[in-house]
């Protein structure tokens, strides 16, 4: 029938999105941070593959309720839906976490090169300052790592040659200190924005899949319960609507209590 295309279709996008999710995982970096959000941006970026092919297996379902093959692959994709959904909710915590280390690690890391290029840059000073001719300078200058001053500027009288090599030294110093004024705040609340962008992303992917997830009915596997999603809100709305829970898990009165409480209250 042609309607079964639309089951090899579905097919075919969770396929597409299973190998993209295992591909991501290698190198196996369990504990790594940049493992953690490649994975997860992989994830995010890629969801919409299996939700495509859940949508496309239910219009199957409707144009053609009774086709054996849309029926079972529906119902098979329908369940890992519901894994799908408590995926999506793990990845917040995940990414929260991969991205506070990232941002940390790289703050060490900026931090750490500018530190050590200080410390370069005073070293340079230092030989500057104790260099007694023009020929020591550069050999002090090129063992320290620094740039060696042209040939026409080593035929300059050593005091200008200190105060000009002293003057690109301050240039340098400047850019140091504009690195280390641009380096990231360590305040959460800064990095807040790009912190939520993929934890709402994951929440409302979360409930997209757990609104096409369906809970398998062992006595009629034909019978339509509604949603993962619709289940859940039907017993939140169940347990808040219960006018019983507000006496506690400790004080919970029996119905024949409970009828003689209300009772008791009418009168009053």
């Amino acid at each position: 029938m042609p309607l079964r295309s639309l089951s090899r279709l579905a097919l075919a996008f969770v396929l597409l999105f299973a190998t993209l999710a295992i591909t991501s995982l290698f190198p196996f970096q369990l504990l790594d941070p940049a493992w953690q959000g490649r994975v997860s941006r992989t994830l995010l970026d890629s969801a919409s593959l299996p939700l495509l092919a859940l949508a496309l297996l239910q219009i199957g379902r409707w144009l053609d309720p009774v086709d054996p093959l849309l029926k079972r692959r529906q119902r098979s994709f329908s369940r890992l839906a519901g894994v799908a959904a408590l995926g999506f909710l793990l990845l917040v915590p995940l990414q929260i976490s991969a991205s506070l280390r990232l941002q940390q690690a790289s703050g060490a890391e900026q931090a750490a090169r500018i530190h050590q290029a200080e410390r370069q840059l005073a070293g340079f000073r230092q030989a500057v300052q104790q260099a007694s001719s023009a020929e020591a300078l550069a050999s002090s200058l090129e063992q320290l790592g620094g740039p060696r001053p042209a040939p026409a500027d080593l035929a300059l009288p050593l005091p200008l040659l200190k105060a000009q090599t002293n003057a690109a030294l301050d240039q340098v110093q400047l850019a140091i200190r504009r690195q280390r004024a641009a380096l990231p705040a360590s305040d959460p609340l800064r990095q807040l924005p790009e912190l939520l962008r993929p934890c709402i992303a994951a929440l409302i992917l979360a409930f997209a899949f757990a609104s096409m997830a369906r809970v398998r009915n062992d006595d009629d596997e034909d019978a339509d319960e509604g949603s993962l999603l619709d289940q859940l809100l039907f017993r939140f709305q169940a347990r808040r609507l219960n006018p019983r829970r507000r006496f506690g898990t400790t004080g919970q009165l029996s119905d024949a209590d409970y009828l003689s409480q209300l009772h008791g209250e009418d009168q009053e």
